[in-house]
């Protein structure tokens, strides 16, 4: 019986760290921020190597070219081959990784919500312990002969 319920518990708390995350304000800028770069970035190359490269042939293979290049995977099959597009590339690059970083951070956050409001309680509860053990300090030293 014990287990039945901590397994349905456990398949809870999952869930309820996705929700956290799914209703924080910076998730939703950074996942629209990222992708409207991606796309931004696959018309920026296409309008710039369109008809100049032979590997972009459609704005779907440039924005293949963005996706690859944004999560770092660059498998290379589609390059930018203009200076403008590999400036382009070299930014997507950074851009990526920074944005493969923020969100790495933002899904260990969720992950670790629980515990550390639970760290952050017993802190507080210290806190209180010795703040009104400070008090009893003052008053015995108040109440004593001197």
């Amino acid at each position: 019986m014990q287990s039945r319920i901590r397994r349905k518990f456990n398949r809870i708390i999952p869930m309820q760290r996705l929700i956290w995350l799914l209703r924080r304000k910076l998730f939703w800028q950074l996942t629209i921020g990222v992708h409207g770069l991606i796309v931004l970035a696959a018309g920026f190359l296409y309008f710039a190597e369109n008809g100049i490269n032979p590997k972009l042939q459609s704005f779907h293979d440039a924005l293949y070219w963005a996706v690859a290049t944004a999560t770092t995977v660059g498998y290379g099959d589609i390059t930018a081959s203009t200076v403008i597009g590999k400036w382009l590339s070299m930014a997507l690059m950074v851009l990526g990784t920074l944005f493969s970083a923020l969100y790495t951070a933002l899904f260990a956050a969720a992950l670790m919500k629980p515990e550390l409001d639970i760290i952050e309680r017993e802190i507080l509860d210290e806190d209180r312990k010795v703040e009104n053990l400070s008090r009893k300090v003052e008053t015995l030293g108040e109440h004593s002969p001197d």
